[in-house]
Formats: structure tokens, C-alpha cells, sequence
């Protein structure tokens, strides 16, 4: 009995140093993480992030960090792989989002309206939820479909002064969401054979945004 008891305390010690061991190790990978935002080193930033993920593999806060950064750096399948892991460890609105851009980047539609349509439930006047509803649904050949969230844009109070990130062949512009919406509205009716609503549309979102590039080049090719 004595050579168990003292087997078992033995096993036990070992277990605690190694626990603790592991502790040590994931607080000082979380400084380097720490360090090496603040210095804009995404690479090693990463790089702790994921040996913090292999000592404690269910690490939300590490799974959580690690998605969102892989994100901002563009790295989309990433992103959608480590916010799936993440979200099966705990549930985050924040990741959710980033999940459905992530897919949204991929190209995958389906998949991004899916994750952003279970936001907008939770947040039905969410401009942003909005338009990225609408988005994907027009990529995804559901222009009907797309057409609510586009008038509940229009119609929202903040859209004229809220702006939103649109990227063109120059690069981006900040335009208003409203603007954003009115642009989409225009392409809707246009593919319906409805021009003159169309042009009516394009003109409006210039009335907002006059520098509007997608929606003069939009005007502009009907016209024509």
C-alpha cells in the first residue's frame, strides 16, 4: 500500500510540474505575441499564437486571436479553418463575422450568407449585416431575394453618414452605405429591364456620393 501511495504522489508531481511547465510556457508565448503586435510582426505573432494552440489546444482565446489575424492579413481559408476550431470551443458573434468574410474571400457565397444571415437575426438593423446579406445573395444569383435588406439599407437613418469600405480597381473608396445600397438597387433594376429605374437609382447614390466610382461607371455604361 505504502508503494502505491508513493507511486501515486510520484505520477502526481510529475503531472503538476509538466502543468505547470505548460503555463509558463503559453504566458511567455503570449509575450512575444504581445511584443511582436506592437513592433507589427505578423509572422511572429502567428508563429506564437499557434505554439500557444499546440500546448493548449482548446485555448479560446489563442483560437479567437489567431482567426481575426489571419483575416486582417488576407489569409481567408486560414481564417475559416482556425474560426471553425474556435467557434467549436466557444461561441463569439465576432467570430462569426469573421467566418462568413472569410468565406466571403474564398468566393464561397453560400457559406458566408449562411454565417452572416445568423448575425442579422441577432442584429436586424445592422447595416453592415445588411449589406453583406445582400451581397452574397446577388454572387449567389439571388437578386429577389437580396432586395429587402437593400431597401431596409436605404431607409435606415445612419446610412447617409455611415461609411462603408468598397473596393475598386484603383483600390477603395469610403462610401456611404446608403449610396452603397442605391448603387445595388440600380444593378437589381437594370437586370430586370427596368432602365430608367435603374439610371434613377445610380444618379441618387451620386446625389450622396458624387465621387461615386461604381456607381458613375455604372451610369455610364447605360447610358451608353
Amino acid at each position: 500500500m505504502y508503494k502505491v501511495l508513493v507511486s501515486f504522489l510520484a505520477v502526481s508531481t510529475v503531472l503538476f510540474s509538466a502543468c505547470n511547465s505548460d503555463k509558463k510556457l503559453v504566458e511567455l508565448e503570449w509575450n512575444v505575441y504581445r511584443s511582436a503586435i506592437e513592433h507589427g510582426d505578423i509572422s511572429t505573432s502567428v508563429n506564437s499564437l499557434n505554439r500557444i494552440i499546440a500546448i493548449e489546444k482548446y485555448n479560446a482565446d489563442a483560437l479567437d486571436t489567431l482567426a481575426l489575424l489571419y483575416l486582417s492579413a488576407g489569409s481567408n481559408d486560414a481564417a475559416a479553418k482556425i474560426a471553425t476550431r474556435a467557434l467549436n470551443v466557444r461561441e463569439s458573434d465576432e467570430l462569426v463575422l469573421a467566418l462568413g468574410k472569410a468565406y466571403k474571400g474564398l468566393g464561397k457565397h453560400d457559406l458566408s450568407l449562411e454565417n452572416f444571415s445568423k448575425l442579422l437575426v441577432k442584429r436586424p438593423e445592422d447595416l453592415e449585416l445588411l449589406y453583406e446579406v445582400s451581397y452574397a445573395k446577388i454572387n449567389l444569383g439571388k437578386l429577389r431575394e437580396a432586395l429587402p435588406e437593400i431597401q431596409m439599407i436605404i431607409a435606415h437613418p445612419e446610412s447617409e453618414k455611415t461609411v462603408m469600405q468598397e473596393f475598386i480597381k484603383e483600390g477603395s473608396q469610403m462610401v456611404p452605405y446608403k449610396a452603397v445600397a442605391l448603387n445595388m438597387l440600380g444593378f437589381l433594376q437594370n437586370q430586370a429591364g427596368q432602365s430608367a429605374d435603374a439610371m434613377a437609382s445610380y444618379q441618387a447614390a451620386l446625389g450622396i456620393f458624387p465621387n461615386y466610382y461604381l456607381a458613375s461607371n455604372n451610369l455610364k455604361i447605360l447610358a451608353t
